[in-house]
């Protein structure tokens, strides 16, 4: 084969994965594979050739669906569900492109993310749905009331977003990240029969009192002593007593020193809150480079 054979073939590859992954089989990346080994060696300029005749290509198609209301991930799906013919009809949701390969990444990269949203559906006219995209994930969002009940209960939304740090800090098995099926349905009847049945509510109502007592006078000792009450300190207290005292049946006092054990419960929470750019960006995965898997696993 010619460099220009070559070049036709790596075109073709990375157009089937782009444009219908479906079709890029195993067996059609083996084939074209095998055709490539077939070629005659390529010299360095026709290899440099290539692979910027290749980038061109991916970086079109890249922007191509950057031009899609919603950003990158939405107009990769929209084209993808274009048959042979059929023309772009429907309504499109209003949103906010970002910028091309990452998305609106920057909307949530902020502690005030739902000031952001808010202000960017404003600004589109997104009254009752706004898309987005982060990375290769479709994102929709609403504050219309009806809208919302419609999506809490359509089957459709019910599996929860894939997240790297959830699956490694929970080994796979927390209830409230695993996939929408069998295993969930059993989570969930094992909570509602033995975790929240009327008898074991009913049974942790005392604990529940001494817990809510500890908190009021501990934010009444501290009005006291400097006038300044730590609300949010004394609820993740108050919260974390609860926990163990269910899971483990280990009291805890509100003043007690039980700082090691709230230093991993804060970073259990900061994990499972940071913004994972891998779980949007596949191909980052390999480097890792919020360092949220080497911090999981240690």
């Amino acid at each position: 084969h010619s460099p220009k054979d070559t070049l036709l073939l790596y075109s073709l590859s990375l157009s089937l994965h782009f444009l219908c992954p479906a079709m890029a089989t195993e067996l059609e990346s083996s084939l074209i594979f095998a055709l490539l080994s077939k070629c005659s060696v390529l010299s360095q300029t026709h290899l440099v050739f290539s692979l910027l005749a290749v980038s061109i290509v991916w970086l079109a198609i890249s922007l191509f669906f950057w031009t899609y209301p919603g950003g990158p991930a939405w107009g990769k799906f929209l084209f993808r569900r274009l048959k042979p013919g059929m023309t772009k009809t429907g309504t499109v949701i209003p949103g906010p492109r970002g910028f091309p390969f990452v998305g609106s990444m920057s909307l949530m990269s902020s502690t005030l993310a739902h000031r952001r949203i808010a202000d960017a559906a404003e600004k589109f006219g997104a009254k009752r749905l706004m898309a987005f995209s982060l990375g290769e994930t479709r994102v929709i969002v609403t504050c219309n009331p009806d809208v919302a009940k419609e999506i809490l209960n359509s089957p459709v939304f019910a599996d929860r977003p894939v997240k790297e740090s959830a699956y490694s800090l929970m080994f796979n098995r927390a209830i409230g990240f695993a996939p929408h099926g069998v295993y969930w349905r059993t989570l969930r009847r094992i909570a509602s029969n033995h975790l929240f049945s009327p008898k074991q509510i009913k049974g942790a109502q005392t604990q529940r009192r001494v817990i809510a007592s500890q908190m009021v006078g501990f934010l009444e000792k501290q009005s006291i002593n400097n006038g300044l009450c730590f609300v949010r300190e004394v609820l993740k207290t108050g919260s974390l007593n609860n926990m163990m005292c269910s899971v483990f049946g280990q009291e805890y006092e509100l003043d007690q020193d039980h700082g090691e054990l709230r230093e991993l419960v804060e970073k259990g929470y900061d994990l499972l809150g940071t913004l994972n750019w891998t779980d949007h960006l596949p191909w980052l995965s390999e480097f890792d480079p919020q360092r949220i898997r080497s911090r999981c696993s240690t």
